[in-house]
């Protein structure tokens, strides 16, 4: 065997592995978006995870507002 007809073998078989991994690939992709659960409900503000910070109000200098937890379960 020639070393340019190894070379050819050696490109065609990394194009044709190139190509079944790019297809399983794609149906492993698929199947993971068949088994994702439904959209969990988010607040009105849209925020799941964070909860807005309300600043003090000018004047209230005995104590700091606190943030605001609307929509959220309440702190035990």
């Amino acid at each position: 065997m020639d070393i340019i007809d190894l070379l050819i073998t050696i490109v065609v078989v990394t194009i044709l592995v190139t190509i079944v991994l790019a297809i399983v690939t794609y149906v492993a992709y698929k199947l993971r978006l068949s088994r994702e659960p439904d959209a969990l409900p988010r607040g009105e503000d849209g925020l799941r995870y964070f909860v807005r910070y309300a600043p003090p109000t000018s004047g209230d200098d005995a104590e700091p507002a606190r943030p605001t937890t609307e929509g959220h379960a309440p702190e035990a």
